[in-house]
């Protein structure tokens, strides 16, 4: 598909596995250069270079831990100093571990906090002035569906992307008459490395096996699969298009109709 973003530059976080890997390859393929950033360096110079040269696109990696309160600013400067602007923010890192609430310390909850919220904020708010001296942009925020729909065994997943939500919505109409757009995707169960973990993770804490815990999930989709990252990693691409025409402060739920709800 064309979504018109040939020659855009995007700036994308959680870049070097999961649903920052799948968005990353997505707007590649539409000609879009890229800013890779993530803490693994080994993997995210291998994703720039292999997305690099697959596209023909410029792709540059930046590892960063954006639990740093500094780390969002140097990337950005770095990406600026590369690209000169920066059209579009994708926010992918974090993840949450999952258990049984009163189990939970409070390591736990801080650390979903620190990346996936702190993160995504920090990020923001390195990109945003940028874009407002450019009069335009589209920032992405990849969240996940248990922030309308918590689940008791993923509360502090569920915490953070009900918060970042609420940022995300918040921060839209603010940004408006700047002719910045912001916009939530909200994938529900999704294939990647980090669900795996997860399932691993809730299997040996409750003694069940790994299918088990996984069909808890998917007997409640309508549709009965998972998504794929790539699936979603081009539905990010929608929304940093501007065929997602006239949506801002919007969620776009894809879940396979998990959630239930009106509106």
């Amino acid at each position: 598909m064309d979504l018109g973003l040939k020659n855009k530059v995007a700036l994308i976080t959680g870049a070097s596995r999961g649903l920052g890997a799948a968005t990353a390859e997505a707007l590649a393929e539409e000609g879009v250069s890229l800013v890779l950033t993530a803490r693994g360096t080994e993997s995210l110079n291998a994703q720039a270079e292999r997305l690099g040269s697959a596209n023909g696109v410029k792709a540059v990696a930046i590892p960063a831990d954006l639990t740093k309160e500094d780390a969002a600013n140097q990337v950005v400067n770095t990406a600026l100093d590369a690209f000169g602007g920066i059209d579009i923010l994708v926010n992918s890192a974090g993840a949450s571990q999952g258990g049984v609430f009163w189990e939970l310390s409070d390591q736990v909850w801080q650390d979903s906090m620190d990346l996936k919220v702190m993160g995504t904020v920090r990020m923001m708010r390195a990109v945003i002035p940028g874009m407002i001296d450019r009069k335009g942009g589209r920032i992405v925020n990849i969240v996940g569906n248990t922030g309308m729909q918590p689940s008791p065994r993923l509360l502090p997943g569920a915490s953070a992307n009900a918060a970042l939500l609420a940022i995300t919505r918040g921060v839209a109409e603010d940004l408006a008459p700047h002719n910045i757009v912001v916009n939530a995707l909200n994938p529900g169960p999704t294939r990647t490395e980090r669900w795996t973990t997860l399932m691993d993770r809730l299997a040996e804490s409750s003694g069940r096996t790994v299918a088990d815990v996984e069909r808890d999930y998917t007997e409640q989709i309508p549709m009965d699969r998972l998504a794929s990252p790539a699936e979603m990693g081009r539905l990010a691409a929608f929304l940093a298009s501007e065929k997602a025409a006239n949506m801002t402060g919007a969620c776009l739920t894809a879940d396979g109709g998990w959630t239930k709800g009106i509106g």
